[in-house]
């Protein structure tokens, strides 16, 4: 190698671009925070700026992601009283279907009241199985 070349090899290597700029403060990594002494960081204008900007961000970032976890904890609450509601609709149209079974028996068999009793229960548990199953939730 040649003298001229040493004095290129003893400079530091550029930083490299920065892909994304949500990494980045002020143009600089925020990777490259933790690599600064806090004699580095006293009394360094631009470097106490700069780590208020990637305080800033984490906050709004951390702000975001609460919201974002809220918002999805709303979502799960919803689909369980949904859950619940066709659960119990499903039930209450099993019911259903073996009062009103048992009612067109027993009108076959030339049984009237006892017949109609359990026909009409059997219609009315039908009603609110559908109710419970198709409601929204409120």
């Amino acid at each position: 190698m040649t003298q001229t070349s040493l004095p290129e090899q003893n400079a530091q290597p550029s930083p490299a671009p920065i892909a994304n700029q949500a990494e980045s403060v002020l143009g600089l990594s925020a990777g490259d925070l933790a690599g600064l002494s806090v004699d580095e960081i006293t009394g360094n204008k631009a470097v106490i700026t700069m780590v208020m900007h990637y305080h800033k961000q984490l906050v709004d970032q951390n702000t975001s992601l609460k919201n974002d976890l809220n918002t999805l904890r709303t979502y799960v609450d919803g689909y369980r009283a949904k859950k619940l509601n066709a659960s119990v609709g499903a039930g209450l149209q099993l019911l259903a279907a073996i009062l009103i079974g048992f009612g067109v028996s027993l009108l076959t068999a030339k049984l009237g009241r006892p017949g109609w009793v359990t026909l009409v229960a059997g219609v009315a548990t039908e009603i609110f199985g559908l109710y419970y199953s198709l409601r929204d939730g409120r």
